[in-house]
């Protein structure tokens, strides 16, 4: 960097709205503007070579689930309370991603949005506003935190059961963060992704012969020392299913075309849409594994039975997006609250990013309904919520509905949906829609 960019960057740093902190191999603070002192209660200064947990003072799952940005290929995000030097709380909400460092070690950048009054407006003085990287003051979310604080630091499989958007992901991590194995890596595999036969594969590994190349090692075997996440368990084959309730009962792999089993320590969580008993009984998962598998059972509630969240989920978006200092004003956080969200967070989160898209990003801006997306699950804005898809029937209208605003696009459709294109396929599979034209309900 030159001494032009160096004197840009300065300036940039010093006039942030965001606080910026950078945090070396070792865990020390290398750098923290003045924006992250307004959120530390710290000069830059005073800041500089101390801990990054005695300057950025969180919630230990909160600094543990930002570490593991450091071995992450995407940015983790967190809101959470930081407790000033001055002894006050403030609530920010925290974007931390890995850094390369001019000796080639990579630290951790944490980007700090500070989020004090808008939160205290949604939730209260002394409201919980988060926990690790969710978002949600309604009590069935505090009584979720609650259940994740309490099986976190042991090795118990899980089963993370809840609709398409809901967070379940997001669950998995802040389990693994705020676990033992925090350190080490969590390793996902999405069961649905893959071929039945080459799942095994993945998961498990290959020995080859020399004249083939190297063997290649398995996600299991790679999740070593850490957690393994298995996404749309659901979905794995009856072979893949095998190995996985023989890895749970005897703790060892065997990679495939190799006889000498491998012994592995991992902690092994997974993530369902439909209930895994139901998919017992319907004959396709077994039961036995269910048995292993599903000790705890954890169920991520959906959005519409949180409406509570809805506004401040809608500001938290709204400023990840690039308004922070926009915030949904009354008429516009009823308008979004009266919705069903078959997608969930994922659709609420599409459609605050568009709406932030049209905001300023430096001036105070309350957001009303004029400004929301013209669609709301394929409704205009402002007109009687869709019922979530319960029924069949439910489900029908809202995919003909998303169709025909589209224009038969089914890309467009998700998306609009906030779901997945394979999500979409499979509700039109469900609904008995394989045939179906494509026109308004």
């Amino acid at each position: 960097m030159d001494a032009v960019d160096a004197g840009i960057f300065e300036a940039w740093l010093a006039s942030s709205d965001d606080g910026v902190v950078a945090v070396d191999a070792e865990g020390r603070v290398v750098l923290h503007n003045p924006a992250a002192s307004r959120v530390t209660g710290l000069a830059p200064s005073a800041a500089r070579r101390r801990p990054w947990r005695d300057v950025l003072r969180l919630d230990p799952a909160v600094s543990d689930l930002l570490w593991t940005a450091k071995t992450s290929n995407r940015p983790i995000s967190a809101l959470a309370s930081v407790l000033c030097a001055q002894g006050n709380l403030r609530t920010a909400e925290a974007v931390a991603r890995p850094w390369t460092a001019a000796d080639g070690r990579t630290g951790l950048l944490v980007l700090i949005r500070d989020l004090t009054v808008l939160c205290r407006t949604r939730t209260g003085p002394g409201g919980r506003a988060g926990y690790g990287g969710m978002v949600g003051a309604d009590p069935v979310m505090t009584a979720l935190y609650d259940l994740i604080e309490a099986i976190a630091r042991s090795d118990m499989p899980a089963v993370i059961e809840g609709e398409s958007g809901v967070g379940k992901e997001l669950v998995a991590q802040t389990i693994h963060a705020r676990s033992h194995r925090a350190e080490r890596p969590l390793i996902a595999v999405d069961c649905g992704a893959v071929s039945a036969s080459l799942l095994e594969t993945e998961l498990f590994g290959k020995l080859r012969p020399a004249r083939q190349g190297s063997s290649s090692v398995g996600r299991v075997e790679l999740a070593h020392s850490g957690t393994l996440l298995l996404d749309r368990v659901g979905a794995a084959s009856p072979g893949a299913q095998a190995r996985i309730l023989r890895l749970l009962e005897t703790g060892t792999v065997e990679r495939d075309g190799e006889g000498a089993p491998r012994k592995v320590d991992v902690r092994v969580l997974a993530t369902t849409i439909r209930p895994l008993d139901q998919e017992v009984r319907e004959g396709r998962f077994r039961d036995d594994l269910l048995r292993r598998l599903q000790v705890v059972r954890i169920r991520v509630p959906p959005l519409r039975e949180r409406r509570g969240d809805v506004a401040l989920l809608g500001d938290h978006f709204l400023a990840r997006h690039g308004a922070p200092a926009a915030r949904l004003s009354a008429a516009a956080a009823a308008v979004l609250q009266a919705c069903d969200w078959p997608g969930n967070v994922r659709q609420l989160e599409h459609m605050m990013r568009e709406t932030a898209a049209g905001l300023p990003a430096d001036v105070e801006t309350e957001v009303e309904p004029h400004r929301l997306p013209e669609m709301l699950l394929g409704s205009p804005k402002g007109a009687a919520a869709d019922p979530a898809p319960h029924s069949m029937e439910d489900r029908r209208t809202i995919l003909l509905r998303a169709l025909s605003s589209h224009g038969g696009n089914r890309t467009a459709a998700a998306r609009s949906l906030g779901i997945g294109r394979a999500t979409f396929y499979r509700w039109w599979r469900e609904a008995g829609m394989g045939g179906e034209e494509v026109s308004a309900p």
